[in-house]
């Protein structure tokens, strides 16, 4: 089994799906500042660019492809720009509502359960060859959801059920690379990580839901987090706690996972 300690991150390679806006740009930009090579993926060209302009711009190293997560073509392009081994997966991409099933439209809820869940499947299954290559000590692939995914608030009917669903998609891809790693593969540690209420651009797009952003995390405080566990993939609830960048964030295991140390949650102290 290869759980060697990981090499410099400058010599390890990242794939950020839905790293435009948000979360998946905040850690982009954390972690080509930190030595990583750094691909970026999704759907609005304009948005990619103007992240791997900061990150060139601060010295780094980034690839931009435009592409969808629910399409296997696109996918495939999203991975091969890793080169012949990959040692990181985030799959940040995703959309959502703040509907009841009465408001929400059979389109709305396949894309919604398609970007969280078949994106999962599909950047995962196609990326895990070149995971599996890897010789950079331990991989990863880290599952950005969503506090909803453990909530059952009606007017996350669509968005709870994909983001419930993507979590538990980590949680079987955890067992498969378990087994993997004791028959000699690469060790890749699988998280979810499950954030609350975040200072994003995705409420734009929600306008029936107004957020209150001084009492919300910001995509940095996410990436924080994120980057966190890839340093520790033993990393607990307890010991992010410890380290906070902030006293206002509150980290503790997800219900109705909380048998699984690598279902995270993370929240602005507000958040009910």
């Amino acid at each position: 089994m290869n759980d060697t300690p990981s090499p410099s991150p400058s010599h390890r390679t990242v794939l950020i799906t839905g790293a435009g806006t948000g979360i998946g740009a905040a850690l982009a930009l954390r972690l080509a500042h930190a030595g990583w090579t750094v691909i970026i993926a999704g759907r609005r060209p304009e948005k990619l660019e103007e992240v791997a302009a900061n990150i060139r711009a601060a010295g780094g190293t980034v690839t931009v492809v435009v592409g969808d997560v629910t399409m296997s073509a696109d996918v495939a392009r999203m991975v091969a720009a890793a080169g012949p081994s990959l040692d990181l997966l985030v799959h940040s991409a995703g959309q959502g509502h703040c509907l009841t099933i009465d408001e929400l439209d059979e389109q709305e809820f396949r894309e919604t359960l398609n970007v969280a869940t078949v994106g999962a499947f599909l950047t995962a299954k196609l990326a895990l060859p070149k995971l599996r290559a890897g010789q950079s000590g331990a991989g990863h692939i880290i599952q950005i959801a969503s506090l909803a995914s453990g909530g059952t608030w009606n007017r996350e009917v669509g968005y709870g059920t994909a983001k419930g669903a993507q979590a538990k998609f980590a949680l079987h891809l955890t067992s498969q690379m378990e087994v993997d790693a004791a028959a000699g593969g690469r060790r890749i540690h699988v998280h979810a990580v499950c954030p609350g209420t975040v200072d994003t651009p995705f409420w734009d797009r929600v306008p029936n839901r107004p957020i209150d952003r001084a009492n919300a995390l910001t995509g940095d405080e996410v990436a924080w987090m994120t980057e966190a566990i890839i340093n520790d993939p033993a990393a607990t609830w307890e010991t992010l706690s410890a380290i906070k960048p902030r006293a206002e964030i509150v980290i503790k295991p997800h219900a109705p996972f909380e048998r699984w140390s690598n279902v995270i949650a993370v929240a602005h102290e507000s958040h009910p």
